[in-house]
């Protein structure tokens, strides 16, 4: 059985989706061959949590580590990606039975994933899917190490308090945002994370696969 790659990364690009009052990307070149230029060369300028990204502990708890000291382990291994679809926000009782034991990489796949495939360039919409503090907590106890949300944010938006966040990152739990599943079957993958490796950065941008009928 031969394996397949499925790439469930966002695409930067000028006018993608950005999360409100983050520095949107914007791709400019900064030597062109059209201009007379020997080569072309592209500059950037962006949020670190920009696309598919991944979230370090320094995010959001002070004087944790931050990308350039995230374990590799997290970000590659064998993955659950669970079916959450029809339901507002994802809690504990969402969660209970579907995931398996010994699970350590868990993806949720929920409405978000049609709506980001469908409208990859926004509007941001403050009624997206989200973790709640409960369904953090039960990463927490049953020994999730990374948690993947299929929008640009675990928590819900336009509230002070970010219950997923904190339990997560907390416990040095990694968080994948921005992931795309739409064309995802529930089910087991091997999940390859390429995040950057940015010094004293509390997010990267990441290019994110999953490979299908992996064995090891």
């Amino acid at each position: 059985m031969s394996i397949k790659i499925h790439d469930i990364s966002m695409t930067l690009k000028n006018g993608m989706l950005t999360y409100p009052k983050d520095v949107p990307f914007k791709r400019y070149r900064q030597r062109d061959m059209d201009q007379g230029d020997s080569s072309n060369t592209s500059a950037f300028e962006t949020s670190a949590h920009v696309g598919t990204h991944v979230d370090a502990p320094l995010h959001f708890v002070n004087g944790r580590y931050g990308t350039e000291s995230i374990g590799l382990d997290q970000l590659y291994g064998l993955a659950y990606v669970v079916d959450c679809r029809g339901v507002p926000a994802v809690g504990a009782a969402e969660l209970e039975g579907k995931v398996p034991a010994g699970t350590k990489r868990l993806l949720l796949k929920t409405n978000n994933s049609q709506d980001l495939k469908d409208h990859p360039d926004g509007p941001f919409h403050k009624d997206f899917v989200y973790l709640t503090g409960c369904g953090a907590q039960f990463c927490v106890d049953n020994g999730i190490v990374t948690l993947g949300i299929d929008y640009l944010t675990v928590d819900k938006s336009g509230i002070p308090e970010k219950a997923a966040h904190h339990a997560l990152l907390g416990h040095n739990i990694l968080i994948i945002e921005g992931i795309m599943l739409a064309d995802i079957k529930p089910g087991e993958y091997f999940l390859a994370c390429g995040s950057l490796k940015i010094a004293g950065s509390d997010g990267a941008p990441a290019r994110a696969v999953l490979i299908e009928n992996f064995t090891v």
